[in-house]
């Protein structure tokens, strides 16, 4: 059975991406473009930064694990190398070049006179320690989540397929506090793995996770009953966690790393499930208009950071208010991406196909 909030977490966290990357046009930490820089939004895009991903990760869990319930594995990896591999290697090679570009010219890399094909060849440059390509150099940008997932799915074919035939257990006996058990995977895997900058093996536990909250039926009744203590607790724990951001920005103070990290690991756990518990609650019913945003979410995904990037760089080419910049860059990507998907993408099956769209 479809599992509709679900559908709607996805589409409300992938149209979140926008306001985030936007803002970090304007935080502390390297990015394609900077402008000034904004305590309010880089305490936003750190707020965010917390759940967006893993719940991304969790989300395309479920996903994978309703799909491969219906296939067999030959058609669940056809499947999954049309709808993410050849998207990926399209985004890499046409989408997030743009980006590389237009960091070069922001940071006087390359002349301003530079065309955009005088720069793509050189947008081949490996350097892995710049893989994040804010130099311009090579990288697979925000396409890195799409390459985790055609991973994580192929992976994941023989550990779901034993999943599916186990014997549930978690029963309505089992008390809610066993919940609270998955906060310690987290932690494990991000302490263990801390100096990577992406970690697999963190994101494929929320991976993991999404499937197990399939099987684990009574994992979503837990997750409801517990949804208000959870939230309290996503509250109180993101409240420290900008606190001691705050205070390593103002004053240079920094937080013992094994205490931050389970303090980061907490807060990441209560944000998602209490998400969850209540979307599952209040929000488990057929939208029709996120049943027509969830049809383009991957496009979504694929085209919203070059176009931020590219608006973003040519806002700063005038004399608008640094706040007012950052409202246009959102309401000037989503208008984009719109005229973009119903006017191109939407009208060729080749194109949806490049582009992720169902």
């Amino acid at each position: 059975m479809r599992k509709h909030y679900i559908d709607v977490i996805r589409v409300i966290a992938i149209m979140l991406l926008i306001p985030f990357h936007s803002a970090r046009i304007y935080d502390y930490y390297p990015f394609y473009i900077k402008d000034d820089e904004s305590m309010i939004l880089q305490l936003f895009a750190i707020f965010l930064s917390q759940w967006r991903m893993p719940i991304l990760f969790l989300v395309s869990g479920v996903g994978t694990y309703f799909i491969l319930l219906s296939r067999s594995n030959r058609a669940f990896i056809r499947d999954r190398l049309k709808r993410l591999l050849i998207p990926f290697i399209f985004a890499v090679l046409v989408i997030v070049p743009p980006q590389g570009y237009y960091a070069s010219l922001s940071k006087g890399i390359i002349p301003a006179n530079t065309s955009y094909w005088e720069y793509y060849p050189t947008f081949f440059t490996f350097d892995l320690s710049q893989i994040d390509g804010f130099t311009g150099t090579f990288t697979p940008a925000h396409m890195w989540f799409i390459l985790f997932l055609v991973v994580f799915s192929l992976v994941s074919i023989a550990v779901f397929r034993f999943i599916q035939h186990k014997k549930r257990m978690v029963t309505p006996s089992t008390h809610s506090w066993f919940l609270y058990l998955l906060i310690v995977p987290i932690f494990i895997t991000d302490i263990t793995f801390l100096g990577m900058e992406f970690n697999p093996f963190y994101f494929f536990t929320f991976f993991l996770y999404g499937a197990y909250i399939v099987k684990e039926s009574e994992i979503e009744r837990m997750i409801a009953v517990e949804r208000t203590r959870l939230l309290i607790l996503a509250i109180v724990s993101m409240g420290a966690v900008l606190c001691l951001y705050w205070l390593h920005i103002t004053n240079g103070f920094t937080t013992p790393l094994i205490l931050f990290t389970l303090l980061n690991a907490i807060t990441t756990f209560a944000w998602i499930f209490a998400i969850i518990g209540y979307f599952k609650t209040y929000m488990n019913k057929k939208i029709e208009w996120i049943t027509a945003v969830n049809k383009m979410a991957f496009t979504i995904y694929i085209l919203h950071q070059t176009l931020i990037v590219v608006i973003g760089y040519y806002l700063q080419q005038t004399s608008i208010f640094m706040w007012f910049q950052f409202i246009l860059i959102n309401i000037l990507t989503f208008i984009s991406i719109g005229i973009l998907y119903y006017l191109f993408i939407k009208r060729s099956s080749f194109v949806k196909m490049l582009f992720g769209a169902k």
